[in-house]
């Protein structure tokens, strides 16, 4: 349920929100689940040692999922579906109602929904051995399973299912250790997708939020290691000072986290799947974040707790990792800010080494990917694709690396 709610609710942001606000409305979904993330915390607070505390953390969950399946009875389908089930009055109708009553600008935005939803007709939808082979798809749902697995793998469920542990392991007890990185999650994910993301674009949070995420997770991992030492009963204690520094650096990583890739990695993946793949290759990604990067996150971080590095080296561990992630998002994330979901395709186009090469290099002049020419450039005719249906721009396959 959690992995199918958390691959439609930002597919179903996507094809609602208006280009404009479209990140806002993502930011507001995760913004639910920072606040989430917080009430947890403090009701595990409340009743970790309570007999029947595990019983009131389930119960909660169990009253708020029948709330919330009870909310979505009353959530309509979107203008695309509408459209291409051909139900074209009832789709002008609810796409004007959420472009404010502009009817004008809502029979525009239809036509171009129009237009896609016939294109798709004519070439059909991507099987999975084109989404694997063909390398126009294969590359872009590549490069988005990689944001969902460096969303993960950086750290962030480290922090969030073992920060309790972390800080024993250290010596922080209290309530405002333990609220205070879900706090800052908050804090930074309502800055990075109400203020931010539609103002300074994608692109540059991705890059500044995961630099933040790896200096202060190697700071704070360098000031555990300098100065741990053993209590009379043979506890790792950190002295007072240093304690404080930690919770600020896990303070930085969370707002980072939470002003950048916390909403950026679901937003992103949404916009830049070409309309053929869009739905089995935000599966496919969402799979990945909930697959490999959980699982690999959730036994290393335990691990590293109880290695002889301790947290610090935990904390060493994942900052290296984030490290190594800012290069990726300085070279493979064209700007996708205020671009309609049918411009933003041709920046990912790209098969070859050489396409590639074109990619990145439009990466740092611009943040363009392959630029607006790419289809141009990709010989952009009605060919044939893999399965022997047509398709736009598989005309010729250039090798592949």
């Amino acid at each position: 349920g959690v992995g199918i709610t958390s691959c439609a609710g930002p597919a179903y942001i996507a094809e609602v929100a208006p280009a404009n606000i479209r990140g806002a409305m993502v930011g507001i979904y995760q913004s639910n689940i920072c606040l989430a993330i917080v009430g947890a915390s403090v009701l595990n607070y409340l009743d970790h040692d309570l007999g029947s505390g595990w019983r009131w953390s389930l119960g909660v969950q169990v009253i708020l999922g029948l709330a919330t399946a009870g909310g979505l009875l009353f959530v309509g389908d979107t203008p695309r579906f509408l459209e291409s089930v051909g139900r074209s009055e009832h789709a002008l109708k609810v796409l004007a109602t959420l472009r404010g009553g502009d009817m004008g600008s809502a029979a525009r935005e239809l036509a171009l929904v129009r237009a896609e939803l016939e294109e798709e007709r004519r070439v059909g939808s991507a099987t999975w051995s084109e989404v694997l082979l063909n390398p126009y798809f294969r590359n872009v749902v590549l490069l988005g399973c990689l944001f969902q697995f460096f969303q993960i793998i950086t750290g962030i469920n480290a922090i969030v299912s073992f920060g309790g542990t972390l800080f024993e392991a250290l010596g922080i007890h209290g309530l405002t250790s333990a609220l205070l990185p879900s706090v800052a999650f908050v804090i930074g994910n309502s800055i990075g997708s109400f203020v931010l993301v539609d103002r300074v674009g994608r692109r540059s949070l991705l890059i500044f939020g995961m630099l933040g995420m790896a200096v202060s997770m190697l700071l704070g991992g360098s000031v555990v290691l300098a100065t741990r030492e053993l209590d009379a009963s043979g506890t790792e204690r950190l002295p007072a000072a240093a304690g404080i520094v930690v919770i600020a650096m896990i303070f930085v990583y969370m707002f980072s986290f939470g002003v950048s890739w916390g909403f950026g990695a679901w937003l992103y993946i949404s916009e830049i799947m070409p309309l053929r793949v869009r739905g089995k290759a935000v599966g496919l990604c969402t799979g990945v974040n909930w697959g490999p990067a959980n699982v690999i996150s959730d036994f290393v971080a335990p691990a590293l707790i109880a290695g002889p590095a301790g947290p610090g080296g935990m904390l060493l561990f994942f900052g290296a990792l984030s490290a190594l992630v800012v290069p990726f998002t300085v070279l493979c994330t064209p700007e996708t800010k205020g671009k309609t979901l049918e411009e933003i395709t041709p920046m990912f186009r790209f098969a070859s080494c050489h396409d590639f090469v074109r990619f990145v290099r439009g990466n740092l002049r611009a943040g363009e990917g392959m630029g607006a020419a790419a289809g141009n450039a990709a010989g952009v005719t009605i060919g044939k694709s893999d399965s022997g249906k047509p398709e736009v721009g598989a005309a010729e396959v250039p090798p592949v690396c």
